[in-house]
């Protein structure tokens, strides 16, 4: 119930791709030229987030947009090649670029739908941070309908136990296990509605019902005290801006969604759903039936036809039986609704079909003349043509023949020496002198499999006899060493091994050997010829550079690094609860 509803839903899900930051700023800066071209801070933004982290210092994160400016730098400068070379006009590279059309479509329908509504002023700051000096504690019943509320309220009103009827009644899934109680929360950690209500109230009162998204709460404050985590507007505005931002995605994403399911009207066609539903009960007896899930169904039991049959309509597209079938797979078992429950089948439809709509829906609003949308399809298929520069425009390396296959081979004989392996029984002990005693006692391997499965202590081993299978030294060094020295038949240990008492039957053993050179010759084919295509490459860059004026205003990168925020104390994941 918390302020995080399933953002999955929204199948935009360009958050992934990093749309958020650095959208719609109008303070675009050149970091770079390379020859004509101004590398600036828009197109930086695009490829730096692929590769965001944290950092200590402000300078630490200055270095590294210096390593991604040059990596950039040098895309621009296969790119160039790329254009003289006329590989933006071949197929190949309309074909990658017209199959990724819908995603880009789709980044921009969620920019312009909702990341470009869903600014924070500072009044909204200020307000936010005046609400967070307390936290509460309360407890919640959910139900569908007003009027079930309103019923469970009068019931509260004569007595009867809220935590009792929230057990009984609450739709929400953790009711239970904690009876409607919520536990602490702070500001921010609710949906709107709810969180409104809450704070407005005293210890020990009820509300009336409260309407969310997620339908009708009652709610009981238990408790209000000082929010320990509470600090200075200063300190705590950069992570509450962050919070509202995506406080209000999260609800514009809901109300965006629900406008898309009533505009484009998905109809379920519930004659496919009650045919599915007797064809189960003409295929299978009772008995076996009743065991039978009611939410998929074999598609190799449906024919040609019975496959074609359609399932939903929507305006603009429609769903067959096997496609839906087909579909499901990639979810959980338990996620998927039975064919029976129409609601959550429409509502289960409209997830999994939601790239197509909302394609659908960016394509009617034209978003392919969206300035956004040309810059970002165009660096993509830049980009492209960068990989195509790269990897099959540059001049071939000639292939190393006979004789350096074989000169490479007798140079480094340690790259196709195969590891000795020794295959091992184990039984890992605690007690040093019972590990002796066995050591001892056990004469053949079968009485030490017995052994290992009634004491070894190593997790898992006692359902296979002790068998540690073929190790290698990196997995068990301390067994490893001793069971060389171990005959073939005979037991070794005890041995420290993970604090503890290891005794081992040595069962095989394959010692160091070298691969014959037939094969492997194809292996140092294919690293001589990388090695000889990476060094055409480096030539290539170190002519390129040096025949291109690139001009870097690290000025200007410095200027995409907030410094002030390495003063200041982290206040992320702090507020909210």
């Amino acid at each position: 119930m918390r302020n995080c509803y399933l953002f999955s839903l929204m199948v935009l899900a360009v958050l992934a791709l990093g749309i958020l930051a650095g959208c719609g700023s109008s303070d675009v800066k050149t970091l770079a030229d390379v020859g004509n071209y101004a590398l600036k801070t828009d197109e930086f933004d695009d490829y730096y987030r692929n590769f965001r982290t944290t950092y200590a210092t402000a300078q630490d994160e200055l270095n590294r947009k210096k390593e991604m400016l040059d990596s950039l730098i040098v895309k621009r400068l296969l790119v160039q090649a790329a254009y003289e070379k006329g590989i933006d006009q071949l197929e190949e590279i309309s074909r990658v670029v017209l199959a990724n059309k819908d995603r880009f479509l789709l980044d921009i329908l969620y920019l312009r739908k909702i990341v470009d509504k869903s600014t924070v002023t500072e009044a909204e700051i200020k307000d936010f941070h005046n609400h967070l000096q307390y936290k509460v504690r309360a407890s919640h019943i959910l139900v569908k309908e007003l009027d079930t509320a309103q019923a469970l309220l009068q019931r509260l009103s004569d007595g009867e136990n809220f935590d009792q009827l929230a057990y009984d009644y609450s739709i929400d899934p953790s009711a239970k296990r904690n009876r409607g109680d919520l536990g602490y929360f702070t500001w921010g950690s609710m949906v709107n509605e709810f969180q409104e209500a809450a704070f407005a109230m005293e210890p020990g009162e009820v509300s009336q019902p409260v309407k969310t998204m997620f339908g009708y709460h009652i709610i009981k404050l238990v408790d209000k005290q000082p929010n320990e985590l509470y600090e200075d507007y200063d300190k705590m505005k950069q992570a509450i801006e962050g919070q509202l931002r995506m406080a209000k995605m999260n609800q514009l994403t809901y109300v965006y969604l629900e406008e898309v399911k009533e505009k484009y009207n998905i109809q379920l066609e519930k004659s496919t759903c009650e045919y599915i539903m007797h064809k189960r009960e003409m295929l299978y007896p009772p008995q076996i039936l009743k065991n039978l899930p009611k939410n998929d169904f074999d598609l190799e039991q449906l024919d040609r036809s019975e496959r074609e049959l359609i399932l939903a309509t929507w305006n603009g597209g429609q769903l067959s039986l096997y496609e839906y079938l087909t579909l499901i797979k990639q979810y959980a078992f338990a996620a998927r609704p039975n064919f029976d429950s129409y609601d959550s089948l429409l509502n289960f439809i409209f997830i999994i079909k939601s790239n197509d709509i909302l394609t659908i829906e960016a394509n009617s609003m034209g978003l392919e003349n969206d300035p956004e949308y040309k810059r970002k399809i165009k660096l993509f298929k830049e980009y492209n043509m960068a990989s195509v520069m790269r990897d099959d425009s540059l001049p071939k390396p000639i292939p190393p023949d006979e004789s350096e296959l074989r000169k490479y081979y007798d140079d480094h004989p340690e790259e196709f020496t195969v590891q000795p392996k020794i295959h091992v029984y184990e039984i890992l002990l605690s007690d040093e002198l019972q590990a002796r005693k066995l050591s001892k006692e056990i004469k053949t391997l079968n009485q030490f499999k017995q052994k290992a499965t009634e004491l070894t202590e190593r997790a898992g081993k006692r359902g296979t006899n002790g068998d540690l299978g073929v190790i290698e030294r990196d997995w068990f060094p301390e067994i490893f060493d001793l069971a060389r020295k171990t005959p073939v038949g005979k037991i070794g240990g005890p041995v420290v091994t993970q604090g503890k008492y290891s005794i081992f039957y040595v069962f095989d053993k394959k010692e160091a050997s070298l691969q014959n050179f037939l094969d492997v010759k194809s292996t140092i084919l294919t690293k001589l010829t990388s090695e000889r295509k990476q060094e055409i490459y480096l030539n290539w860059l170190a002519e390129s550079r040096k025949n291109t004026r690139i001009n870097i205003y690290e000025d200007a990168l410095w200027s995409t690094i907030d410094k002030d925020r390495y003063a200041r104390v982290d206040t992320t994941g702090q507020i909210g609860g």
